[in-house]
């Protein structure tokens, strides 16, 4: 049983009000607690444990040495301790406070590469303004997320791994279109980086709009986004021919 399941079954089982000899699960103590509390009772009240679970989850981490095996404990934490299943409830409730337990699941959720649930509580992230663990050198969201997906798309732009880049060219999309409305100043270099890699890999693709566009964008967000050559490349690639002048005879 996970810390979070003995954690909250200990908690229920101290309140005489079951009649049941086995302790209740996680997910049936949520569920009995949210149909008697109001939501933002039943976050509060499920928060502490769930930061305790995250705690021992990182310590248990700092005990592995190989990336493969610190991916494979995130995996089975977040299902075993069930931390979206958290998540969803925090958000549910309108609860806003700094939430160790959204940033850290958010952060391996990034580095396990599972980017359709990154992109939907990337917004959230941005929003509620939760900070970064001090680990890291970045204060942003946006600028956490855009690095990985860049390194992803190098990747995959060096070995020409076509799934590999229509799958992270769709992600690219994505997350351009979730912080579409995002202020830039102060964070030029990250914009540019993200409208440049857009780029490259929709010029690899043959989306010579697309990437035309991106490429403007990355330009006009930092002039030192090195895409300057491609701008030229492309300008001239998708400029229809001139028609030759009819002469007189």
């Amino acid at each position: 049983m996970s810390l979070v399941k003995k954690s909250l079954a200990k908690a229920v089982s101290s309140v005489p009000t079951s009649t049941e000899k086995q302790a209740p699960t996680a997910a049936a103590t949520a569920t009995a607690t949210q149909a008697n509390a109001p939501a933002n009772n039943t976050e509060q009240n499920e928060y502490p444990f769930f930061a305790a679970a995250i705690e021992s989850d990182l310590a248990q981490l700092k005990t592995f040495t190989d990336i493969a095996d610190k991916a494979s404990y995130k995996s089975e934490a977040l299902q075993r301790n069930d931390y979206l299943g958290y998540i969803n409830r925090y958000r549910l409730s309108g609860q806003n406070h700094h939430n160790k337990v959204l940033a850290w699941v958010f952060i391996w959720l990034v580095d396990l590469k599972r980017w359709d649930a990154v992109l939907e509580l990337l917004p959230l992230m941005i929003e509620q303004k939760q900070p970064l663990p001090t680990v890291f050198n970045t204060k942003h969201w946006p600028a956490f997320v855009i690095d990985q997906l860049y390194d992803d798309a190098n990747y995959y732009l060096t070995e020409s791994k076509q799934q590999g880049l229509y799958d992270i060219g769709f992600t690219l999309h994505r997350l351009i279109n979730a912080v579409k409305n995002q202020d830039w100043a102060g964070l030029e270099v990250v914009g540019g980086k993200l409208y440049a890699i857009a780029a490259k890999v929709n010029k690899a693709q043959l989306n010579l709009g697309n990437a035309l566009y991106f490429a403007e964008m990355a330009q006009a967000i930092n002039d030192k986004a090195g895409v300057k050559t491609m701008l030229k490349e492309l300008q001239k690639m998708i400029k229809p021919a001139e028609p030759e002048q009819q002469t007189a005879d």
